[in-house]
């Protein structure tokens, strides 16, 4: 906690100076040893996971970190030394290098060192050099002015293990609550705003259906994409099988994180949607994420759009004003948004493996904000606009004739979802009981938003006014005020 405290001081107020060890951006000379103990903390910690995750595969050996920091970009990049470089089979190990991303950015966070985006690199490079053909991001689908569709992918689902055919479900559940079975419920409710909002088809990556898949006598609705696939299109195998000679037991949880941008690539989909809730051994870990490709910058704004939306949303319901949502997007190296030829991000929830954030993927109020922040992140994107929060205009004080009255206009910021409601209420009156509020509903967008104030006494006074406007998604914005003074004419 002392060390946190003195890197939260230093970044506050260190002048430029002489560079410390691992960090790329300037500070003072005697301040460079507290940023060198933070990086030399995060490559014990990395170190740490990796030795541990190779622990767990059979082989032992200890592999160096290196640790660099760009302070200026609020990025990190990680180098491990020789002895651990992660190929096909396993997917390249994203699903331990991206909850090691969080887990140092966390870290970070409590040092004082904000943190968005990791990098990889294996003896000084990327997978990518290693792996040029593999890992090269497809050709990009030409943009349509007007999008048609959409492929919403709720992960993960069963898989089967080999060679003992064990039907097994892909994510731990440390909590109780399970990601392959929770992550459908959310993807119901974004294809229905979608398909409402956005006026998108909207084809999903898994079943819904509540009968049996024959091979495993399992609900269909809790099969993996990759059976989906497979019965849908039983002679693409290069859509679901692309492992079928890897000696990895779990080697159809590879295939199965491959089918889902397989089959958006097949549909022609304009944009990918991946949907998870995030896990970490450590249960401090929390809050909302949205991810894309390192190697498609191009989709940032669109994970932008989208976690600026989800964090209006979310923090717009009771009970949930201080939900974690990070203030930007993150880069990753997740298959799913690598493969897809369109626009693709992965949105994670939040964490199944922190109480509080179980709690909220159980409760319907955050599904449904979450998911509206999704879908209106999205349409904020494609239709050109920018996330930026609802906020009234300052309204000027105005004079009124007594026995008459006059509009009174309602500009505001923001994107609000019609209908809204106009709420003019009293803030103070000279006269109690005179002054009466009022409430209005707009539906219409294009109409402009105002109110009559009037004057039917037929004596002077003033009132102060308290005017606001609430969406129909629950996002309120900050109450203005102005007065009103009835007068003689």
């Amino acid at each position: 906690m002392k060390l946190a405290a003195m890197v939260i001081a230093c970044a506050m107020t260190c002048a430029p100076g002489a560079g410390a060890r691992g960090v790329e951006a300037p500070m003072a000379a005697e301040d460079s040893g507290i940023y060198a103990e933070v990086v030399a903390m995060l490559e014990r910690e990395a170190a740490g996971q990796l030795t541990r995750h190779l622990q767990k595969s059979g082989k032992l050996r200890q592999v160096s970190v290196d640790i660099r920091l760009d302070m200026s970009g609020r990025s990190m990049t990680i180098n491990f030394g020789p002895g651990y470089l992660p190929g096909p089979e396993g997917s390249y190990d994203e699903l331990f290098l991206q909850p090691m991303a969080s887990s140092l950015r966390f870290f970070a966070g409590k040092s004082g060192l904000e943190i968005n985006d990791i990098r990889f690199l294996f003896e000084g490079r990327s997978l990518e050099d290693y792996y040029p053909e593999d890992l090269a991001v497809p050709m990009r689908s030409e943009r349509r002015s007007a999008p048609t569709s959409a492929l919403v992918s709720s992960s993960h689902g069963y898989i089967s293990l080999h060679p003992s055919r064990e039907w097994k479900f892909q994510r731990p559940a440390p909590l109780g609550l399970q990601e392959d079975t929770l992550s459908p419920v959310y993807g119901d409710e974004l294809q229905a705003l979608i398909e409402q909002r956005s006026g998108l088809t909207v084809h999903l990556a898994r079943s819904r259906s509540t009968e049996l898949h024959p091979e495993s006598n399992l609900p269909w609705q809790h099969m993996s994409s990759r059976y989906h696939l497979k019965a849908l299109f039983p002679d693409r195998t290069d859509m679901w099988n692309e492992f079928p000679n890897s000696p990895e037991s779990a080697r159809e949880k590879d295939e199965d994180i491959r089918a889902r941008p397989n089959y958006a690539n097949h549909l022609g989909a304009d944009v990918l949607i991946s949907l998870h809730s995030n896990g970490h051994d450590s249960a401090a870990i929390r809050g909302t994420e949205v991810y894309y490709h390192q190697a498609k910058p191009q989709d940032k704004p669109l994970a932008d759009s989208i976690i600026c939306s989800m964090r209006e949303l979310i923090r717009a319901q009771p009970g949930y004003q201080t939900f974690p949502v990070r203030e930007t997007s993150n880069q990753g190296i997740h298959g799913e948004n690598r493969i897809g030829k369109m626009p693709s991000v992965i949105v994670e929830t939040a964490y199944h493996s922190n109480p509080e954030d179980v709690a909220a993927l159980q409760d319907p109020v955050f599904r449904s904000a979450s998911m509206k922040g999704v879908e209106k992140g999205y349409r904020l994107w494609a239709t050109g606009k920018a996330c930026e929060p609802l906020a009234l205009q300052p309204l000027p004080d105005i004079e009124v004739p007594l026995q008459s009255s006059r509009d009174v206009n309602v500009t505001f910021a923001g994107n609000p979802q019609f209908p809204v409601v106009l709420e003019v209420g009293v803030a103070d009156c000279d006269r109690p009981g005179v002054c009466t509020p009022l409430k209005t509903t707009f539906n219409d967008p294009s109409a402009p938003v105002m109110f009559g104030a009037s004057c039917s006494s037929t004596r002077p006074g003033t009132v102060r006014w308290k005017v606001l406007i609430r969406d129909a998604d629950g996002v309120v914005a900050a109450p203005v005020e102005f007065t009103q003074a009835c007068v003689r004419s």
